[in-house]
């Protein structure tokens, strides 16, 4: 899981309908940028020939997260996703290589929810965990599965399924838990680490990765699921 530093490499599709994409997004890409600059976007149009064409990403990623993005390749299409996300009808799972050996209080094999309020600090990138009658605070919501640890790196490896869609709402539930997402400088430390998992985390940014995305063709209704490996 590399940075992206190459223009001519496809971006990986994972799933196309005539209204909407999947695509696979590196790491080191922002989802979205202003016209004229380079993005996840911009790249997608150039690929599927459809500059002056609708192409619209229905949600985002950071920019070093790697994996699924949706787009949508009109604005029926559009709508039609963006309404699924805001009735929490999307369901999506990540991957993360966090510091140190997480437990779960749920019985192995099953999933914890985790609840934190959080909220975006003024005039800055970035959030914090906060009480919940804080001014600006919102519940997050995410189920949490320790999946493996590493005794050898030390560090464990989580899937995390989030309920609400804060901004940066895993990172800072890993962080607010002593267990920041591995190369997250932002919430944890720079120290990297030679993960496991065939190197699928060694890449000068974060250890969160979008693995899997569930919603309704916007055509059809039928409930589609797509995997990133």
């Amino acid at each position: 899981m590399g940075r992206f530093t190459e223009p001519e490499t496809l971006i990986p599709i994972l799933w196309q309908c005539g209204s909407a994409v999947a695509v696979d997004k590196p790491a080191g890409l922002s989802t979205t940028s202003p016209l004229g600059t380079d993005s996840l976007e911009a790249r997608m149009r150039d690929q599927l020939q459809r500059n002056g064409a609708f192409l619209w990403a229905v949600h985002r990623l950071d920019r070093d997260v790697s994996g699924i993005v949706l787009l949508a390749l009109s604005k029926k299409a559009a709508h039609l996703l963006s309404e699924q996300f805001a009735a929490r009808r999307v369901a999506k799972t990540y991957h993360a290589w966090v510091h140190g050996h997480l437990h779960v209080t749920a019985p192995e094999s099953s999933s914890e929810r985790w609840f934190d309020y959080v909220r975006k600090i003024e005039d800055v990138a970035r959030g914090e965990v906060c009480e919940a009658d804080s001014p600006g605070a919102k519940l997050a919501e995410t189920d949490v599965r320790v999946l493996r640890y590493d005794e050898a790196a030390d560090v464990s490896l989580l899937e995390l399924s989030p309920i609400t869609g804060r901004m940066h709402q895993l990172r800072l539930q890993t962080a607010a838990r002593d267990h920041s997402i591995v190369g997250d400088s932002l919430y944890g430390d720079t120290a990297l680490k030679n993960l496991p998992n065939g190197g699928m985390f060694a890449h000068e940014g974060i250890a969160l990765r979008a693995v899997k995305i569930r919603f309704h063709h916007p055509g059809t209704g039928v409930l589609i699921e797509v995997v990133a490996r």
